[in-house]
């Protein structure tokens, strides 16, 4: 029986890829620093451990077969620069230590956020980033960072990236770390304003946390070595006033769309204006396609979240 170490395993994908494994016959060790998922979500045959990836991990009761990095501190609307920056390279940098020591293959989740103010979104395009006057960025730079890490490494450690965009669905977290569907579905719910930030015309392409797992699961698989795929849905691209509309409607079809917008003014932020994946590479590679239509998943998300509002 293989194991795999899931860091962040209370967070969304943690949650949701626990099970797949589960149901895959892997044994599964998930360690979390419970500051943002619901341990109490987790399946019972998860063996979890709770940690502080800032601090080295040294858990060596299991023989590792793949450490899946998902723990991360994400883009700092309301928090701190610090943190982002703090976690995002110590914890990588102490996970891919363990990980050299173990020979361990090691899977790290990047981000879309990656390309910056970039036009084009394949796994060779240029990362542009803003200002440092912009907290935003940080985010960015730290998932950078983690990528130039890796690269650094040996070249016998054997790891893969994946550049994940703008995933959803059930186990994602109640606030804007999950992205704005969920806050949109809790206000929507409780039948009040759904708050979006800027003027909403920014789009972006939304994909089914089902769809996303199934791309990891085939990098997982595979055999490829220290390369780069880009997971998504560019099949879905909505503005965010279409997003919240729609989510409107969906859970209250018979009363009157309620939006409200926050000024750039209001906040130190920088919206990036459009992001749709290129998967040209993992579609080729990987034989990845997704197949859950924004609809479809925006159903099963809401039907999920009234259980947990």
């Amino acid at each position: 029986m293989k194991t795999v170490l899931l860091t962040g395993v209370e967070g969304f994908l943690g949650q949701n890829l626990s099970r797949e494994f589960l149901e895959k016959g892997w044994t599964v060790v998930g360690i979390d620093n419970a500051s943002v998922g619901k341990n109490n979500w987790l399946p019972d045959d998860v063996i979890f451990k709770k940690h502080d990836i800032c601090v080295p991990y040294e858990y060596t009761n299991f023989e590792y077969d793949l450490i899946i990095h998902l723990a991360t501190k994400k883009i700092p609307r309301y928090g701190s620069i610090s943190e982002v920056l703090r976690q995002n390279t110590i914890g990588l940098m102490n996970m891919v230590n363990f990980a050299e020591t173990i020979t361990a293959k090691f899977v790290y989740l990047s981000s879309s956020d990656i390309y910056g103010k970039n036009v084009s979104f394949s796994e060779t395009s240029d990362s542009i980033i803003g200002q440092p006057t912009f907290s935003r960025w940080s985010y960015a730079i730290s998932k950078m960072w983690g990528e130039q890490l890796l690269y650094s490494t040996q070249n016998d450690f054997n790891f893969n990236i994946i550049r994940l965009f703008n995933a959803y669905g059930p186990y994602h977290a109640l606030s804007w770390t999950a992205g704005p569907q969920s806050v949109f579905i809790s206000q929507a719910l409780a039948e009040k304003p759904l708050t979006i930030h800027g003027d909403g015309f920014q789009d972006r392409a939304f994909q089914y946390v089902d769809d996303a797992v199934d791309g990891i699961m085939r990098l997982v698989d595979s055999d490829f070595k220290r390369e780069i795929f880009n997971i998504g849905n560019p099949n879905e691209l909505i503005t965010i006033n279409m997003l919240a509309a729609k989510i409107w409607k969906m859970i209250n079809p018979d009363l009157p769309v309620k939006l409200t917008h926050i000024k750039p003014s209001d906040f130190k932020y920088e919206e990036v204006k459009s992001r749709t994946p290129d998967i040209s590479k993992a579609k080729r590679l990987l034989g990845f396609e997704p197949k859950i239509s924004l609809d479809e998943g925006l159903k099963r998300t809401i039907e999920w979240q009234r259980g947990v509002v």
